[in-house]
């Protein structure tokens, strides 16, 4: 089925090879334990994507087309030490059926492919899976990979994700909506914009944490309040809000920066599991990871 999405650059190829690399590791790791595995992939588009570079589609040389490359879900697809089960979720029935079509290539994979609301639909599988051993196995692990369109990954989602004690999180998560959302004045920010902070992070505790009262513009009236962190502060505040949940540990994030020299996302890793083994084994992949990011 062809349906093209369209995304790229830079940033894009970086964040893909981290989370591949990362996959391939834990993998290696997991081929000599008795775990359940699954990967979860929530905003999973098509399995592939169109190329673009400053927002223009690539060709294809060889045969003057655009350029298609793998997204994360063909990418996991295609290891050959695989995981035990593969959960795909979009919201556009378009990119589901794109999704089961592809998953033909791969009859030998468990792939199952759900079209609907990325926070109802992990935040169920959390709470259902039965992540504890039956005796034919030590119990199920999960890799998940959060890397939504927008600021749609809601905090309710993610203390399900944590409660599990059991799955790796790779968020991707949106600095640059956070930035518009976030407006300088808190005049500009309407109900819209800070339910929608409220949602993402949490908490109202942000409102105070992000903005304080710009005394100068006060001097005659009431102050003014303005947000005076630039992207890093709001990047370590982010940081801040994951860790009270996904408490086991949480990494520095890996900026994603545009052609142009913005940051669009931050992509952290959280780890749930609360076993000391556990936390060893993926920081010092995750560290080993960041290490080689040119």
């Amino acid at each position: 089925m062809d349906v093209e999405h369209k995304f790229g650059g830079k940033h894009t190829d970086i964040k893909l090879e981290i989370v591949r690399r990362y996959i391939e590791a834990y993998l290696l790791v997991m081929s000599k334990q008795n775990f359940r595995n699954i990967y979860i992939d929530a905003f999973a588009g098509t399995g592939s994507r169109t190329v673009s570079q400053n927002g223009i589609p690539l060709l294809d040389v060889n045969n003057n087309s655009t350029l298609v490359a793998p997204g994360s879900a063909s990418l996991v697809l295609q290891m050959e030490k695989g995981f035990d089960h593969h959960i795909f979720i979009d919201k556009n029935p378009k990119h589901v059926a794109a999704l089961q079509a592809l998953t033909v290539n791969f009859p030998n994979k468990s792939v199952e492919c759900f079209q609907g609301d990325a926070n109802e639909l992990v935040t169920k599988f959390c709470n259902e899976t039965d992540w504890k051993g039956n005796g034919v196995h030590w119990g199920t692990r999960a890799v998940l990979f959060l890397d939504p369109y927008g600021m749609e990954v809601e905090w309710k989602t993610l203390k399900a994700i944590a409660a599990t004690q059991t799955i790796d999180l790779w968020f991707l998560f949106p600095m640059s909506g956070l930035v518009r959302q976030a407006a300088r004045r808190w005049s500009s920010l309407d109900d819209s914009k800070i339910n929608a902070i409220t949602r993402c992070l949490g908490t109202e505790e942000w409102r105070e944490k992000l903005y304080t009262p710009d005394l100068q513009l006060g001097l005659f009236s009431e102050p003014e309040l303005e947000r005076k962190q630039d992207v890093r502060a709001l990047e370590s505040y982010v940081k801040e809000r994951l860790e009270t949940v996904f408490s086991s540990w949480v990494s520095d994030p890996i900026p994603l920066i545009s052609s142009r020299g913005a940051q669009l996302y931050s992509l952290f890793f959280a780890i749930s599991n609360p076993r000391n083994a556990a936390k060893g084994i993926a920081r010092k992949i995750v560290e080993h990871l960041r290490k080689g990011i040119k």
